[in-house]
């Protein structure tokens, strides 16, 4: 515990940084906060050896502020530098969470640095939120008031119900790097991934997958519609300065892959006989597909992991792994393709289980009908245009939702606010009031159209037998003209000089004037 107070002192904590990038642009476009402790003498100490242990001392809220408002200053930087797009996320301890001082915390970090609220994310494990789902979510609430971006991180591992997934009010998913491990291997962990994405969006929520090492994996993904990835594909944990490096030199997800970026129609051909191959492409390139091939199945599989496809003409007869039990493979990795069986055999049993079950758009035999192979292919392409078109319908309508509740939030946010400072104002003026009603000497407040609007007990006295004076024109109270600065005598024969005092010039009320009865010797 001394040891961590002194590299407290001695300032020996530092943060690394994990880019995070946009599947759409693939584009830089944030970045997750790691903390480090570099010792003097074991050198870079890992969180997991440490955090517990601030935990334990009540040391985690000092370094904790630290690190927000360190990484709020680090994203206002790249932004400044140009780099707007760029957000910060920060992970958060269920200690933190609950910390009563973390939303004043964030608020003097986004003070303190200019960072708008938008542009920091922080990051609460999905178990942590079961553990305590109503304490969790009133913070999480809190934060997104005031404009501050919520997500779950490793989500899929901590068991959460989707009613508690629907009530709490985060903006994003980050699927645990478990299930990203094995995606291009396992059906089901593809599955899984798929799910999650379409639930979230469905949700109006992005997915961060986490973990992405490999080309094939981060296909996947895109196919699947996920919105960011970060991993070792693109980078490790580094410096702020090696970030700021990456983006000066406009380093991103490679173009090719992006769905953005594709240019035509993609057609994947998988048979085992080369003669077949090098007459269906001779036969379709006229048409102006773009193509690729494959011998067979398993070969296949690693074409659609490295490349977007959107048709796949495949034959039934190959080795290993028959047409159909490649399209039903296909059908669980990759369900937008248009996936057609091409054979000289009709195994008619199994192809129409296939056809039943969805695996398979169309089923065409050898030798073919030029024509009606090229009008199948191309009625494969319109059905594929017409998914497309729909996915990115829903994409735009998710991306409107998403600002929408952007706005919503930040109104919120800006209500509060001023519901918050129309209360202080109520409170003010409740005490202003009181204080004069305190004051012995009578008072008068008399708005721009000469009425009394405001009278202490004190000043009630003087007039009429102590009878209510709001409302009455200051002249017929004081029987002659405000203009002219007289002495006044009251209702008991006292007498009184008039102390006029005007009001309004600092401030956005209307102009009046304040009149303070100092009373005279006899």
């Amino acid at each position: 515990m001394q040891k961590l107070r002194l590299a407290i002192e001695r300032g020996e904590f530092e943060l690394q940084y994990q880019p995070k990038l946009s599947c759409a642009t693939g584009r830089i476009n944030g970045a997750e906060t790691l903390l480090r402790w570099l010792h003097p003498k074991r050198g870079l100490i890992s969180p997991a050896d440490f955090v517990p242990v601030l935990e334990q001392s009540g040391l985690l809220p000092v370094v904790g502020a630290w690190v927000i408002k360190t990484a709020c200053a680090q994203a206002q930087a790249w932004r400044a530098g140009g780099f707007t797009e760029m957000s910060v996320a920060v992970n958060l301890t269920g200690q933190q969470l609950l910390e009563p001082t973390l939303l004043q915390q964030v608020r003097d970090a986004l003070e303190s640095s200019g960072l708008t609220p938008d542009a920091l994310e922080l990051e609460v494990t999905e178990s942590l939120l079961m553990r305590s789902p109503a304490e969790a979510g009133a913070r999480i609430a809190a934060m997104r008031m005031i404009g501050v971006r919520v997500s779950i991180d490793d989500f899929g591992t901590g068991y959460s119900s989707l009613s508690h997934l629907k009530r709490l009010p985060v903006n994003s998913l980050k699927i645990d790097r478990s299930f990203i491990n094995d995606i291009v291997d396992d059906p089901n962990d593809v599955s899984i991934t798929r799910a999650i994405i379409q639930l979230a969006h469905q949700l109006r929520l992005r997915v961060t997958a986490v973990g992405v090492e490999t080309e094939s994996q981060l296909g996947l993904l895109i196919a699947n519609g996920c919105d960011e990835i970060q991993g070792y594909f693109f980078s490790a944990a580094v410096t702020s300065a090696e970030i700021t490096a990456m983006l000066r030199a406009g380093r991103g997800l490679p173009t090719e892959m992006l769905r953005s970026s594709r240019d035509g129609r993609t057609l994947l051909l998988v048979d085992d006989e080369e003669n077949i191959v090098a007459a269906l492409r001779r036969l379709l390139r006229r048409s102006g597909y773009r193509i690729l091939t494959a011998s067979s199945g398993p070969e296949g599989l690693e074409v659609l992991a490295r490349e977007q496809v959107d048709v796949i003409v495949s034959d039934q007869r190959m080795p290993g792994m028959t047409g159909v039990e490649f399209l039903r493979r296909v059908k669980a990795i990759h369900p937008d393709t248009v996936r057609v069986v091409l054979s000289g055999y009709t195994e008619l049993r199994s192809i129409t289980d296939a056809i039943n079950e969805g695996a398979i758009y169309k089923f065409l035999t050898k030798p073919w009908d030029e024509a009606l192979l090229l009008a199948n292919i191309d009625e494969a392409f319109q059905h594929k245009d017409m998914i497309d078109h729909a996915r990115n319908l829903d994409a735009q309508l998710l991306a409107s939702n998403s600002e929408l509740a952007q706005l919503n939030s930040r109104l919120e946010g800006v209500l509060a606010t001023q519901r918050e400072h129309i209360e202080r104002s109520e409170v003010a003026l409740a005490l202003i009031r009181e204080g004069l009603e305190l004051i012995p000497l009578p008072i008068l407040g008399i708005d721009s159209a000469g009425c009394v609007a405001f009278g202490n007990a004190a000043a009630s006295s003087l007039f009429r037998d102590g009878g209510a004076v709001l409302g009455e024109r200051i002249e017929e109270l004081l029987g002659h003209d405000r203009a002219k600065p007289e002495r006044f005598v009251a209702a008991n024969g006292a007498r009184y000089r008039l102390d006029r005092r005007a009001m309004g010039g600092s401030s956005a009320s209307s102009a009046g004037e304040l009149f303070v009865f100092m009373p005279l010797a006899p």
